[in-house]
């Protein structure tokens, strides 16, 4: 049993230090649409209000050919609220007054990656982040908006194909759990 453990050990220690760039760009900006999870419907939204997709920004920073850490800034967009209420004079007049919200949620979340393949033509990884999201939902219980949650997202896997002259542009997605959504699909620059 511990020879196989050490046969594993050896041969994924040799594929990671096989799929390694000698070259590697240190930072990373990325922008990314995803759709919103099934889970985070139920948890953000009550009633038929839903967020259909999300635009995000990705600042990472990458001190080992192998992992990455930085901050994804997420902005979800949703159907439109309409809120209605009677505002009544001193004198027993009334006046109905309707207003329209855009629904949208707002997340801020430090991230980790780990790619498992960098060669020049493109990276494979898989990531987690934890952060927190605000939204302007109505909530039934505490009749309080904005509020506030924390939530994770975790990649399973990542791809990006790198282009341009010195590989430092990318297109790629993303599968994965949490407030990125279940697919998502991103563009950026690396340098």
């Amino acid at each position: 049993m511990k020879k196989i453990a050490l046969i594993c050990i050896t041969s994924v220690s040799f594929l990671l230090a096989h799929a390694q760039n000698e070259n590697f760009y240190k930072h990373e900006l990325k922008a990314a649409l995803g759709s919103t999870s099934f889970w985070l419907y139920e948890e953000l939204l009550k009633y038929d209000e839903r967020i259909y997709y999300n635009i995000s920004v990705s600042y990472l920073y990458r001190p080992m050919k192998w992992f990455w850490m930085g901050t994804n800034v997420v902005n979800h967009f949703g159907n439109i609220l309409r809120y209605t209420w009677r505002e009544y004079d001193t004198n027993g007049t009334y006046r109905d007054v309707e207003n329209l919200k855009m629904k949208y949620a707002f997340t801020f979340a430090p991230e980790i990656r780990f790619s498992y393949l960098n060669i020049k033509a493109a990276l494979l990884y898989s990531s987690f982040s934890c952060g927190w999201i605000w939204h302007n939902g109505f909530d039934d219980a505490t009749q309080q908006y904005p509020q506030q949650r924390k939530y994770v997202h975790v990649t399973l896997f990542g791809f990006a194909a790198n282009f341009g002259a010195n590989n430092n542009i990318f297109l790629g997605g993303e599968l994965g759990n949490g407030y990125k959504g279940l697919f998502n699909f991103h563009g950026g620059y690396r340098f």
